[in-house]
């Protein structure tokens, strides 16, 4: 009798320690996906710090500065974060391979990130069409 309470106790222990786990099947971690203010359906980028919003006739365009850090780490970054949320990618790249810009598709939405290096921080301009 107690060795069947201990082999119950021992499943019962391994399956609470495997349930806990915080990894996905395939061994990545699971993230919540947090969302910029402006667009309520774009993915934010780690520690992007909004700077300011212009609304014209096409569209929008907001500014957020992440610092130090370089173009390609923030292009790349961004990038594998919206692919994870779903979004479509189409890159642009400078002569020597780095990405320069990126436009992401998702459902009607369309955003253009155009980063710009400030030293040893990025401005990175967020376009959306109306």
């Amino acid at each position: 009798m107690r060795r069947i309470a201990a082999c119950f106790l021992l499943i019962f222990l391994v399956l609470g320690v495997t349930a806990c786990n915080t990894k996905t099947p395939n061994g990545t971690t699971q993230n919540t996906v947090t969302y910029t203010k402006e667009f309520s359906y774009l993915p934010a980028y780690g520690n992007m710090e909004y700077q300011s919003l212009t609304e014209t006739n096409q569209g929008q365009t907001a500014r957020y500065l992440i610092k130090n850090t370089t173009v390609d780490k923030v292009l790349t970054g961004y990038g594998d974060i919206l692919k994870t949320d779903g979004w479509t990618l189409n890159w642009s790249y400078t002569k020597d391979k780095k990405p320069a810009s990126l436009v992401a598709q998702k459902d009607n939405h369309t955003v253009a990130l155009l980063p710009r290096q400030d030293n040893k921080d990025v401005l990175l301009i967020v376009s959306v069409p109306k």
